[in-house]
């Protein structure tokens, strides 16, 4: 081999590591001089196969047609993702790049990501700056170099415009260090400027400057570099006269950037990327970097790989602590084990026994670990989908989506239909082009995707092919965090939950029993499965069947016979292992109840004496009647079960069981058995499970219930109008006016702080709490209501730590002025005072120097208040000024004495 092609193998080999290298690093690297390498890279350059920069020193690089590197790019600390080859396609006898391929997850998960790149790229004159925030490992410096290369290729960037990097944490613990390598220094302007000496800033010139570890920076040398990226002009160390550069900025960080750069740092970059850490990516990207890094090991030592299923689980379902470095690290240590041992065999089969230390790795399994394993061919090409094939059939299910958000939902039956329509019409359209994502590469997903889906089917009673699933696996697969739709999923899982409950409900099962397999799937698959078991699930039931047994799977044992002989969905199950506690099961119950409508009533299959004596600690979570009986069997099931399908009432299968059956049967009646406060609100259980959590603190849960109820199912009882379902209730809290109801006492949630809501909480309330736990209760209500408030329309600060910071300051005025705010002037306080530490906190107001006349009492407010927020004026940098002052003054003037 010639020296040159040499020179040129070297050249190739480092720019895997480096994008950039100098002429003394590839010296050292081949054991010749310098002047050698220079020469034969200079014969290299005039064949144009490397390119150099203008900067000093020079920096060179491997080149094709269009002058960018053709090697992968991969990054130092990551090694990441993707081999650009591979990625390139033809176009007349031309090669056209595309940076971004080389990132896994482009048109997935990271379709954001790159978008919000190439904006900050082409953004015109000279781009915007970008930050990149995320773990350890997971791609910022590779991301970083794919931007430059990016840059290159749409000749926004010089050619041979340079990239520059610089860890900011090597520098850490040197400032003035760091400042003279930014800005460079004039000689003497230091101890040991022996020279004038040019800094990154002018070497960047041109091109990027990439830092990482940004938060090591300090905020003098921020200040400095945001007043560079305002004017392109610095000064060196030393040096009086400004120079200029033009220099794009790529930043990068592990740190939350609100607690270690400056907000005024903050503010002049514009583009903030965040990339997730390995285990947050989608599976089927997980699934992808192993297939490429087993591939290149593959090619590597030229020897095709097999890959057991349980290393594809540990090492899909985990945490490196490196990420996707780390990753590749392990799989190549794999490689390595299993070469030493298989050196004579036609493949490597890589099995757990083989992997490095993976013992602080946690992973669960998410098969049952019969499903083949992964088979790498070094000889053939990693397979890709063609994208104009894939974009076709993602298209089908945008134009889907787009379709069904554009119906009117307010005729229950027809947006049903419609729904159903447009569902099957997609079914058909896509058939044709599923077998593009069959692929080998996808299989172990694949296989592990049809397993759950025929447990499922198994438990819930749902029969069709596994070939019925296939439009769901498509969504599963190309759906990754890319529905960048201008859709309101909100509004059409909502109509599904309503006209759909038991389709919707075994549609979360599903995706419960994938796991971590659907990590990062948007809501279009709840959506698309949901439709799917509509065809499947009688949703004419309207009783709530639950089967709770001891043992690790008693209880779905039965449930399977009986909702598969029932041919749909009729009980759900909760399976209770001897090790499980009473209280455990309770609390699977209740968030079973939770989940669905219990007004018709509920129907509780026991299997020993002690689980029949759980009514009292689910009682609050039904809206209807309750019926349990004991010691179940898979007989009673299946009879109990058939009726619930015909629809026979509840009642006459409570009495034909008391007399059928030689077993324990108790009968529940109504909504509580004791003193009952209902809340319910039109907005969600969210709110009223909020409320009751508050006055749950106060009351004895053995002689005051607190009820949430979904409002449909209040309106309906109040609607039968039997006087039963109230007797035992105290007050109904809830956000509307309620239909035709004039002896049970109701209070609207938002007028429970004035006088007559007040008035009406006590009423309820006065035999359970006194007086002082009254005013803690109210108290807690003022937090709350505050809390909603300010939380949506804060924007910087945390309202978990203001509202505790202004309940102190409201707390000193009470006690200096001895007096006693009523709930809605608090709740007036909470917020005005939030709001105004925020606005002094993002404006530039400076006090008049026209001072204000004031009263006595006024002046002893304004002296009183400086006190109070003295604190809070050191902790965010604010000032109150005569005006803020005049504003609180306003709210207090008619109360203080």
């Amino acid at each position: 081999m010639q020296a040159k092609d040499k020179v040129y193998d070297m050249m190739k080999k480092m720019c895997e590591e480096k994008v950039q290298i100098s002429a003394v690093e590839l010296s050292e690297a081949l054991h010749l001089s310098r002047q050698v390498v220079s020469h034969y890279l200079n014969r290299l350059l005039e064949q144009n196969l490397v390119q150099k920069t203008n900067s000093r020193p020079v920096y060179w690089s491997t080149t094709n047609a269009y002058g960018i590197e053709n090697e992968n790019i991969t990054s130092d600390n990551t090694n990441l993702e993707g081999n650009c080859k591979d990625n390139i396609t033809k176009i007349e006898g031309q090669q056209e790049m595309n940076a971004f391929s080389a990132l896994i997850g482009c048109h997935g998960s990271q379709k954001n990501v790159v978008e919000q790149c190439k904006a900050a790229v082409n953004y015109p004159p000279n781009g915007l700056p970008i930050l990149i925030t995320g773990e350890s490992g997971v791609g910022k410096s590779f991301l970083a170099k794919l931007i430059y290369q990016y840059a290159l290729e749409q000749k926004v960037i010089q050619f041979k415009a340079p990239f520059v990097v610089l860890n900011c944490a090597d520098y850490a613990n040197n400032p003035e260090l760091l400042s003279a390598t930014l800005l460079g220094y004039k000689k003497g302007s230091f101890t040991g400027a022996n020279s004038d000496k040019e800094g990154l800033l002018n070497e960047a010139d041109g091109g990027y400057l990439f830092l990482d570890e940004i938060h090591r920076l300090s905020y003098a040398n921020q200040e400095k570099l945001f007043l560079f990226m305002d004017t392109g002009k610095y000064r060196q160390l030393g040096d009086n006269e400004w120079k200029k550069s033009d220099v794009r900025f790529i930043f990068a960080t592990t740190e939350r950037t609100e607690e270690v750069l400056l907000e005024t740092f903050r503010r002049r970059i514009a583009v903030h990327i965040h990339i997730e850490s390995i285990i947050n990516r989608p599976f089927v990207e997980r699934l992808q970097m192993l297939n490429l890094f087993y591939y290149k090991e593959a090619k590597k030592i030229q020897k095709n790989i097999v890959v057991d299923t349980h290393v594809i689980e540990a090492l899909c379902f985990s945490k490196p602590k490196g990420n996707i470095g780390t990753l590749q690290n392990i799989i190549q240590i794999s490689c390595a084990n299993a070469f030493t041992k298989q050196i004579n065999q036609p493949f490597l089969n890589i099995t757990l026994e083989g992997m490095p230390d993976i013992s602080n790795i946690q992973f669960s399994s998410a098969t049952s670990r019969k499903l083949s394993p992964l088979k790498i061919l070094y000889s053939k090409k990693l397979p890709q989908v063609e994208d104009d094939d894939i974009l076709n059939l993602k298209e089908k299910f945008l134009v889907f989506f787009q379709e069904i958000s554009r119906i009117s939902y307010e005729s229950m039956e027809t947006a049903k239909l419609e729904l159903v329509i447009a569902f099957k019409k997609l079914t058909r359209s896509v058939k044709k082009h599923l077998d593009l994502l069959f692929l080998e590469q996808n299989l172990f997903l694949r296989e592990s995707y049809l397993e759950k889906c025929q447990m499922v089917m198994e438990r819930y009673g749902v029969h069709c092919s596994k070939d019925a699933f296939k439009p769901m696996y498509c969504v599963l697969l190309m759906f990754q965090d890319d529905m960048i739709l201008k859709v309101d999923f909100r509004k059409i899982i909502n109509f599904l939950k309503l006209v759909s409950p038991k389709a919707n409900y075994v549609a979360m099962k599903l995706e419960e029993a994938l796991g971590t397999i659907i990590t990062g799937t948007c809501k279009c698959l709840e959506i698309i499965n949901t439709l799917f078991f509509q065809e499947y699930i009688v949703e004419t039931i309207e009783l709530q069947g639950l089967i709770v047994a001891h043992g690790n799977a008693t209880a779905s044992s039965i449930q399977c016979v009986a909702n598969q002989n029932c041919g749909t969905f009729i009980f759900e199950s909760i399976n209770m292992p001897m090790e499980i506690s009473l209280a455990e099961t309770v609390e699977k119950v209740n968030a079973y109840l939770e989940k669905v409508d219990t007004s018709k009533g509920v129907i509780l299959l026991v299997d020993m004496g002690s689980l029949n004596q759980m009514y009292s600690s689910i009682k609050n979570h039904l809206s209807g009647d309750l019926l349990i009986m004991n010691n179940v069997t898979t007989a009673i099931a299946l009879d109990v079960g058939m009726k619930m399908l015909q629809n026979i009432s509840f009642k006459y299968i409570a009495e034909q069981a008391k007399s059928i059956y030689t077993i324990g049967v108790q009968y529940f009646e109504g909504i509580a058995q004791g003193d009952n406060i209902i809340i319910s609100c039109m907005s969600g259980l969210g709110i009223s499970d909020k409320i009751k959590e508050i006055i749950d603190r106060f009351v004895n849960y053995e002689t005051m219930d607190i009820i949430t109820m979904d409002y449909k199912n209040l309106k309906n009882l109040i609607e039968e109008n039997n006087k039963d379902n109230f007797k035992h209730t105290k007050l109904i809290i809830t956000t509307s006016n309620l239909p035709n109801i004039t002896t049970i006492p109701w209070v609207n949630v938002y007028d429970i702080l004035d006088g007559k809501g007040e008035r009406c909480l006590w009423e309820a309330l006065k035999s359970e709490i006194n007086e002082q736990k009254f005013e803690d209760l109210k108290r807690e209500f003022i937090k709350f209501f505050s809390m909603e408030g300010i939380a949506s329309r804060l924007t910087f600060l945390n309202p978990n730590i203001v509202i505790n910071e202004v309940e102190n300051v409201i707390y000193r005025y009470e006690q200096y002025y001895d007096m006693h705010l009523v709930g809605y002037i608090k709740l007036n306080l909470y917020m005005h005072i939030a709001f105004m530490i925020e606005r002094l906190m993002t404006s530039e107001y400076h006090e008049n120097e026209n001072k204000i006349e004031c009263t006595d009492k006024e002046k002893e407010f304004y002296d009183v208040s400086k006190d109070i927020f003295e604190e809070i004026e050191k902790r965010y940098h604010i000032k109150l000024s005569q005006y803020e002052l005049s504003l609180l003054y306003d709210i207090f003037k008619n109360i203080i004495l």
